[in-house]
């Protein structure tokens, strides 16, 4: 009988003989079968609790909100999950339920939540009653009516800086002096990374700044108070509300709070207004090819210089190239135009924070009105030292003021301007009166001026 020939693979596979070489490799292949598919089986499994909830999430540790309050200025930094409110002036931390719950059983929850109204002026209560106040608050993911991050635009890689434009934002000098020295302090080491939120702003004058707002941030400035959607929050893993480096003196920076100083300031707005002179004329004596420049501020309204020309004039005769006028209320042309000038004078209030876009070892002089001195001094005296600028100051007498017109001689506007409170004493000395400079004992100021451009 003929044997069948049975041509299969099986076999094949159980008719012929293996080496010892091909059975190892066999086991081994087997082996490691057999861990795949249980890595397999591990990762399904998991994957399963997970979607059911039989795994527990581990809590992950939470930094709370870190606050400075007191000063001129408070301030928070929070980092997590941050949607912000704005139809409720709230800022969420949204947290673990689990995380959340064993910072309660601790006590770690900060009940009230924190509020803070971020604009640095504390103590002035007539300014901070303008401004919003906003909450800060930590809240577990389930937590009724939180609003939700959608994607879009709603949600920002970047930094948020939330800051009130309100108040007195709307005044040049306290523009400077409360908001945009502290804005510098607290946005500029985030290197344009990051996003400023605008809270209490009106267009008009938060667009007057946007030049410099541009130079702080690569992103569109945000008016956090309007635009939003309805329930729609904006959405951070890093905040600051409120800002740094407010000083109690003005156009200052805290040493304690920030490494920058005024000078520095002055740089950053150079390069955002992109202003080309760094520093003033250096005069040498014998060469008269150079010729310093002199601004003279002269407004037609208030505070008004009666004898402008004779200044001028003077000026003139002494070597100065002059130019006399109001500056523009776009800060751009101004920025350029003031930075043109080794000299700008003018009456205290006039215009004379523009000497923030002077160049370095330029001189300002500041023409103080009857009674004025202490905040004239403190208003632009001591900060001009710090912005490298050199200062000069002709204090106006009695007989040089239009308050003598007004008022008799015995009068209590002139023997004893201390006795009047603030809300009397500005529109009396700072906001109504205009001066006739004595020509002959303002000389020497101008001379100075040229002294102080030779060293």
């Amino acid at each position: 009988m003929k044997k069948k020939n049975i041509n299969n693979s099986s076999g094949l596979m159980a008719g012929r003989r293996w080496s010892k070489r091909e059975k190892k490799m066999l086991r081994t292949g087997a082996a490691l079968f057999t861990i795949l598919l249980i890595l397999a089986s591990f990762i399904i499994c998991s994957s399963l609790h997970r979607r059911h909830g039989a795994a527990p999430k581990q809590p992950k540790i939470v930094r709370p909100a870190e606050c400075t309050f007191g000063g001129r200025s408070d301030f928070c930094d929070i980092e997590g999950d941050l949607r912000i409110d704005p139809d409720t002036a709230t800022i969420y931390q949204v947290v673990q339920s689990e995380t959340y719950a064993m910072l309660a059983a601790g006590n770690k929850i900060r009940s009230p939540p924190i509020t803070i109204k971020p604009y640095p002026r504390n103590g002035d209560d007539v300014a901070m009653g303008q401004i919003r106040e906003w909450s800060v608050k930590m809240v577990p993911e389930n937590h009724q009516n939180l609003p939700r991050c959608s994607g879009g635009d709603q949600i920002h890689d970047a930094p948020g800086v939330l800051f009130s434009a309100g108040a007195y934002f709307g005044n040049y000098f306290h523009a400077f002096t409360d908001v945009l020295v502290a804005l510098f302090v607290t946005a500029h080491p985030f290197n344009r990374e990051v996003v400023l939120l605008v809270t209490d702003g009106k267009p008009v004058h938060v667009d007057k700044f946007m030049t410099l707002f541009n130079g702080l941030s690569r992103y569109p400035t945000i008016d956090i108070d309007k635009g939003q959607p309805a329930g729609k929050p904006r959405c951070f893993s890093r905040l600051t509300i409120g800002l740094k480096g407010r000083d109690g003196k003005e156009l200052s920076i805290n040493s304690e709070q920030s490494e920058y100083t005024m000078a520095d300031f002055k740089r950053f707005l150079r390069s955002a207004y992109s202003l080309k002179r760094t520093t003033a004329v250096k005069l040498q004596t014998g060469d008269n090819t150079l010729i310093p420049r002199l601004l003279i501020i002269s407004r037609e309204k208030t505070r008004i210089v009666t004898n402008v020309e004779e200044i001028e004039n003077l000026a003139r005769e002494l070597g100065y190239r002059v130019t006399v006028g109001e500056l523009d209320d776009d800060v751009s042309k101004t920025a350029e135009f003031t930075n043109g000038f080794d000299v700008m004078m003018g009456v205290h209030g006039a215009g004379l924070t523009n000497m923030v876009f002077l160049p370095e070892d330029a001189v300002v002089i500041q023409v103080v009105p009857f009674a004025a001195d202490w905040v004239s001094g403190a208003y632009f005296g001591e900060p001009a030292e710090k912005m490298g600028v050199r200062y000069l100051e002709y204090k106006i007498e009695r007989e040089e003021s239009s308050l003598m017109r007004q008022y008799p001689p015995d009068d209590v506007v002139f023997t004893d301007p201390a006795s009047f409170r603030w809300e009397e004493f500005s529109p009396i000395y700072l906001q109504n009166q205009n001066v006739t400079i004595d020509v002959t004992r303002f000389k020497p100021l101008l001379v100075k001026g040229l002294e102080l451009l030779h060293e």
